[in-house]
């Protein structure tokens, strides 16, 4: 299993900092090639105070989740990496649980890391992901029990994300979606801690929703 672990990022150099230089991804330093896709920020991304070595590739204006993830998972394919382990950079995911993503069967499509939904996950964003779960559990026939998660393993060889369309955050449901409907896809979750920051997110509900409830129509009609 050859692995590429990619982080997109927009406009938050100091957390990205913080997450890149904890003590285990210098542990993964040499041992696993990380890519930082900077999504067109406002003050460009660099390696200056980053103690590891990374690829950066930066969009030059701001695309959004999906198209970056896109991009990354393009280059994992060009470079003969056959897994991909996305994750954010605003330290909501914890990197200690890359080895549990790791260690799972290498035939498994999409390894999700879950979280609970408790009272650390702000009331909105419970309510939505509940929602979206069941949604998206039932146009892909299997149960997702964190459908909003980034934290994630693809299969890149049994990856549809060539044929996806959304650039925003709806990719990472029109990918469970596409992958999973189809036969024999195989699926796992990891449990993963419920971890916020307070930091502003970068979804807009009623925009995002409204794409939501297009990509979902667009499901329901086979397109």
């Amino acid at each position: 299993m050859n692995i590429l672990l990619i982080v997109p990022c927009f406009n938050d150099n100091y957390h990205l900092k913080k997450l890149l230089n904890c003590k285990t991804f210098k542990g993964f330093n040499g041992k696993i090639e990380i890519l930082v896709i900077d999504d067109g920020s406002n003050e460009s991304l660099s390696n200056e105070g980053i103690g590891i070595n990374f690829k950066l590739i930066r969009n030059n204006i701001n695309k959004g989740k999906g198209y970056s993830l896109r991009k990354g998972f393009a280059y994992a394919l060009e470079n003969n990496y056959t897994h991909a382990i996305t994750m954010d950079a605003d330290l909501q995911h914890d990197p200690k649980y890359i080895n549990k993503f790791i260690s799972i069967d290498k035939n498994i499509d999409i390894v999700i890391g879950s979280r609970k939904f408790d009272s650390a996950m702000p009331l909105s964003r419970r309510f939505s992901n509940k929602v979206t779960s069941f949604i998206v559990s039932v146009l892909s026939s299997k149960k997702i029990y964190d459908s909003q998660s980034g934290y994630r393993r693809y299969k890149l060889d049994s990856s549809p994300f060539k044929h996806c369309i959304e650039d925003g955050f709806q990719f990472e449901s029109e990918i469970l979606i596409d992958t999973l409907k189809q036969k024999q896809a195989a699926l796992s979750h990891i449990q993963i801690p419920t971890l916020y920051n307070n930091e502003k997110s970068s979804i807009n509900n009623v925009v995002d929703t409204y794409k939501f409830i297009k990509l979902i129509i667009r499901k329901i009609l086979g397109r």
